[in-house]
Formats: structure tokens, sequence, C-alpha cells
């Protein structure tokens, strides 16, 4: 999800750059003059909003520098913030904080408890070195 300043400045850069995804040659202070008068940035600042697009793949830049940015626009639908309340918290499921405590952090595509890992590490080197004990012992009676 796009914050505020991100939000103007993709749509500023997709008006310049028009509907076409081809990189376009972009000044900054091209960006700055279209910027709503209630909001200003630095070249700094607009390199880091810049930056924070990429990331998040609304933006690809071929290059760039303080005063110019080689870039096309990543057609995507952008969504408009919505607001919290100060006092609302994300509110957790009971199952979900159960599952927390028991099994840890959540590890990529499951849970993983914290112990279990460290065994089967433990059990990995066990059967390899044994592996390896028994090629050893085979190689030892027969060629030597």
């Amino acid at each position: 999800m796009l914050s505020n300043e991100g939000r103007i400045i993709y749509d500023i850069l997709s008006d310049i750059t028009g509907d076409s995804e081809v990189y376009k040659i972009v000044d900054a202070d091209e960006i700055t003059e279209k910027l709503p008068a209630d909001t200003a940035f630095t070249k700094v600042q607009l390199s880091q909003i810049i930056r924070e697009l990429k990331d998040s793949d609304y933006v690809d830049i071929k290059y760039f520098t303080p005063d110019e940015y080689c870039l096309r626009i990543i057609k995507r639908i952008v969504e408009a913030p919505q607001p919290v309340a100060e006092n609302e918290e994300k509110a957790v499921e009971p199952a979900e904080v159960k599952q927390r405590e028991l099994y840890g952090k959540k590890q990529g595509g499951g849970t993983v408890r914290p112990g279990l890992v460290l065994f089967m590490s433990f059990l990995g080197g066990i059967i390899g070195s044994g592996f390896v004990a028994a090629v050893t012992a085979i190689l030892l009676k027969f060629v030597i």
C-alpha cells in the first residue's frame, strides 16, 4: 500500500509519462511543479519516494540522478488509503495468538517450532557423517 506522498508522486509520474509503458526522462523540477500547493518535497525526499515506488513495483527505473529520472510507470491499481482511528488496534484472533505461542514465528510457507530446527540440523549431521563413515569403511575394505 502506498503512502500519501507515494500516491501523489505516482499520480504525477503517470500524468507526465502518459499511458505508454516506455521509459521516459522526467526532470525533478517538472515533478515539483505539478505538486499540489500544500505539498513540497526536496530533491532528496523526492528520490526517496521514487525509490519506495520502485521497491513496491510501481515504477521501473533505468537510471536516475538527483535532477532527472529515466523511468516507466507500471500500470497498477492504486488503492485509496484507509483512515485508521488512533485508539483502534489490529484485532488479533485468539487462535492466532495461541499458534504463535506454541509454534513460534511463521517461516515461509508454514510454522516451525524453535527446537525443531536444531533437532533436524543435528539429525542431518548424524545421517551425513554416518553415510561418509560407511562409504569410507567399504572403500578401505575392498580397495586397500
